[in-house]
């Protein structure tokens, strides 16, 4: 509950105190003159985003604007990790009940049969994929008995790629050269094939030998 509370006073606070919009942009300028605790606000920001109303892939690209692609992916995936770590906790002490009402029945049994047909496996390659509902996913991990420990690793390992490519992203928006364009626009291209193989592979059912 110190979570919840605390994760609704930020969102009052970024969205009213701050005057932030909900674009890369805005978070760029508001977090580029806090110099040394910039990289650890992104990392707040994104993983309080679930309560803030803020997707993925708008704080990671505004990492890469302000960070590039190595600070700005180790900022996107510790964010999305912790952040995932407090849905996992939270699904985890609400209980079924409460879970269930906000994700809906059908919803709910859906990510436990992919919890346990696929395991962590699934779970980190869902999280790599770079456009993917995470929280409700995150959520259902919490009232499986996925083990902690076993959560971290697999969502941790998933974001570094998704990270990884919204931070690319981002500073090639903001310093738009040949090198940094044919980047973004390789990654965009594997990470368009590897989700479309990934989507194939999540939607396939194992069969009764595996």
């Amino acid at each position: 509950m110190t979570a919840i509370a605390a994760g609704i006073a930020g969102l009052f606070w970024l969205r009213f105190e701050t005057g932030i919009e909900w674009r890369p942009e805005s978070l760029r300028d508001a977090i580029a003159d806090l110099g040394i605790l910039g990289p650890l606000a992104m990392i707040g920001i994104m993983a309080f985003r679930p309560f803030l109303g803020l997707p993925s892939w708008l704080v990671m690209l505004a990492t890469g604007m302000l960070f590039g692609p190595v600070l700005g992916t180790v900022c996107g995936a510790v964010g999305g990790l912790l952040g995932g770590a407090l849905i996992f906790g939270i699904s985890r002490a609400l209980g079924r009940e409460a879970v269930q009402k906000y994700l809906g029945v059908g919803a709910m049994r859906s990510f436990e049969e992919f919890l346990a047909l696929r395991g962590a496996p699934w779970l980190a390659l869902y999280t790599a994929i770079p456009i993917s509902w995470l929280t409700p996913v995150f959520a259902g991990a919490g009232l499986s008995r996925m083990r902690f420990a076993v959560f971290c690793t697999a969502t941790g390992l998933g974001f570094v790629p998704r990270a990884g490519l919204f931070a690319v992203a981002g500073r090639a928006a903001v310093e738009p050269s040949l090198r940094n364009v044919s980047l973004a626009v390789a990654l965009a291209v594997a990470a368009l094939v590897g989700t479309f193989l990934a989507r194939r592979w999540l939607s396939a059912r194992p069969s009764a030998s595996e």
